[in-house]
């Protein structure tokens, strides 16, 4: 803690301790809405004490909704373990007075054409939905009402809309397909109305991040936020963060701001800002963009925004315009993304629909319209070729990819978002799978380069391996299951994997050596430190004959000492006589680290990798995951 920092939590001790009347006398200043966050948990004692009422704690983040004086706020930000606070900031929808987009996002042409959104739930972020709309009716399945949090009488109907903002965002999504008004691009797709706007269409952050956190609890798949700020905040960041790792898909509205002013590279506005959130700009019937749209790197998708016609109360419609018009007709796409592939995770639907986007002004993604105009998927489920499979009841699976090979020649393996085939030609392709679902997805190679919106899935559960440690969403699965089907990895006596411990320098000996099909019969070795009463002691003996390891200046061993990746590319290189590599790609790895031309040849060979940093970190400690993944490499051109 700074200098700074001890006194004022000093001075808040001393306001603490004599507990100044005159100055926190309840009603003496008027008071104002706001979100404090703590560092780990709320601290109730401190709130009751220093606020004019505790109107809302959330569930989900360390924070809570306040009612507090200026002096108040002075005081808390004082205090020990309060991370912030802040005054609640007015949100606002970012509709303009003042209709089309269903055929410009190629809605009428989807395939299968079947789709409609059946089975996913969105989540509405909005001044609520006019639950009775004769277009809407059938599609709402629930919703609650945050405005109490900062008005008592702020939920006179429920979840029920009396702004119009909320039901026409509603109607893009999911207007019931019929004979009259309108149709969403996902008709059939479950709607859940969290009312944070009023009547005026304003709210606070207060009431949005209640809504987030409701909207977590109902498990939406997906949640539209056509409401904006353009101040950053704290908790609003994390809470959605927080939604989006859960595996709910988010997408907002850019803002209606118009470009950035003079100095300034990004209009977008808040929440859309955010990573975890898909930020949409708005254009016209002629693809041009919309004046007001917000602007900026963070714009990922646009859609039509400008003259929407859509559901509105009153049971009538209307014409609106802006960004909270575009955002939804990416959420309804979304929609029907989730339907039909069902096995893709939020971040896979979010790549896809990138992936897919009509490139418009800038090649590449810009500015103005990110990666694109946001369209429906047109690309048949697996391309009508049947991938059958046969497993052999110890993690080893066999897929048939003849088809594949027949129809493209070559194709590159994705399992779940990882890419673990490259230029596959074969008829077969094998992989390991512990306990549990994956989903494999085979992209089509066409002239040297991977089409990367094209591709046939399959998706497979497995129960093959007893490791109630192990499953097959883990990134690391496949090596582990690999090398425990190849009698290398036999897991420990209480029947678990430990994939995340840390190796040990015998544990690793023992690997390399049944890897290698080694003696590992305890006896007496080399090393002082490694007796026959050793369970690595064959095996470390057996290495050191072979002349894969030395050991160390003082005649020990240490197999207890936990093994660095640098010593792991050593004994690797060594085991598998891998030539070693002078020049590095990396840039911590220098003439100067012990054993630098072993873990440059590990990385030419592609057996081990480095971190999204460019650095390898030589004297950072492996797990028995990590471990696995390098010697599986090591062993098989197939695991790299």
């Amino acid at each position: 803690m700074s200098t700074t920092k001890h006194l004022l939590a000093l001075l808040f001790a001393i306001l603490f301790f004599f507990n100044i009347p005159a100055v926190f006398e309840a009603g003496a200043i008027d008071s104002k809405q706001a979100v404090i966050m703590f560092d780990e948990k709320v601290d109730n004692e401190l709130l009751e004490q220093y606020s004019e009422s505790v109107d809302y704690i959330f569930q989900e983040i360390p924070a809570a909704s306040i009612s507090i004086t200026d002096v108040q706020k002075r005081a808390l930000e004082m205090a020990p373990g309060v991370e912030s606070i802040a005054y609640d900031m007015p949100v606002k929808s970012m509709a303009q007075t003042v209709p089309y987009g269903y055929k410009m996002v190629g809605a009428p042409n989807q395939v299968p054409s079947t789709l409609t959104g059946a089975g996913v739930k969105i989540g509405v972020l909005d001044s609520g939905i006019q639950s009775n709309h004769p277009d809407l009716q059938k599609r709402i399945a629930g919703g609650a009402c945050m405005m109490t949090i900062v008005d008592k009488d702020g939920c006179p109907d429920s979840y029920n809309d009396n702004s119009g903002h909320g039901t026409h965002v509603a109607g893009i999504i999911a207007a019931n397909n019929n004979t009259f008004g309108t149709v969403g691009v996902a008709p059939s797709a479950t709607l859940y109305a969290i009312k944070v706007l009023d009547e005026y269409g304003f709210g606070t952050t207060s009431t949005m991040i209640a809504g987030v956190e409701w909207a977590m609890k109902q498990k939406v798949d997906i949640l539209n936020v056509s409401i904006t700020t353009p101040v950053h905040e704290t908790a609003m960041q994390e809470i959605m963060q927080k939604a989006y790792n859960s595996g709910m898909l988010i997408v907002g509205a850019a803002g209606n701001t118009g470009p950035p002013v003079s100095g300034s590279t990004s209009s977008v506005e808040y929440p859309a800002k955010f990573e975890s959130v898909i930020a949409v700009s708005s254009i016209d019937q002629y693809k041009k963009i919309d004046p007001l749209s917000s602007l900026g790197k963070e714009v990922e998708l646009t859609a039509p925004g400008v003259k929407i016609y859509s559901t509105y109360p009153g049971s009538t419609y209307d014409y609106l315009s802006g960004t909270s018009m575009a955002a939804p007709y990416v959420s309804g796409l979304a929609a029907l993304y989730m339907e039909k592939y069902p096995e893709m995770t939020n971040v896979q639907i979010r790549s896809l629909l990138q992936k897919n986007a009509v490139d418009l002004g800038a090649a590449g993604r810009d500015a103005y319209f990110g990666y694109g105009l946001a369209q429906v998927d047109k690309n048949p489920i697996n391309h009508g070729i049947k991938l059958p499979y046969t497993t052999d009841g110890k993690g080893k699976v066999v897929i048939d990819t003849s088809g594949l090979a027949a129809r493209f020649g070559s194709f590159n393996v994705y399992r779940g978002e990882k890419k673990v085939g490259v230029n596959e030609t074969g008829n077969e392709w094998i992989d390991y799978v512990s306990n549990g679902t994956v989903t494999y997805y085979f992209h089509p190679v066409v002239n040297g380069k991977e089409d990367e919106v094209s591709f046939t899935s399959l998706k497979l559960t497995m129960s093959e391996l007893a490791f109630p440690d192990l499953k097959a969403s883990q990134w690391y699965d496949r090596y582990v299951t690999y090398l425990h089907h190849e009698g290398v990895f036999a897991g420990f006596k209480d029947g678990t994997a430990r994939p995340t411990s840390l190796i040990t320098r015998g544990e690793a000996a023992i690997l390399i050596g049944r890897s290698l099909g080694y003696d590992g019969t305890m006896r007496s070795t080399s090393f002082k430190d490694v007796t026959s009463k050793s369970v690595s002691s064959g095996y470390v003996q057996s290495l050191y004959e072979a002349g894969v390891i030395t050991g160390l200046p003082d005649g020990t061993f240490q197999p207890a000492r936990k093994i660095t990746r640098a010593e792991m590319a050593i004994i690797i290189s060594r085991a598998y006589q891998l030539a070693p590599v002078e020049q590095s790609t990396v840039k911590d790895i220098t003439n100067k680290i012990t054993g630098y031309q072993y873990i440059n040849g590990l990385m030419a060979a592609g057996i081990a990798e480095g971190y999204s940093d460019n650095t390898f970190r030589p004297y950072t400690y492996l797990d028995r995951a990590a471990f696995a993944a390098f010697l599986s490499r090591a062993i098989s051109d197939q695991m790299r």
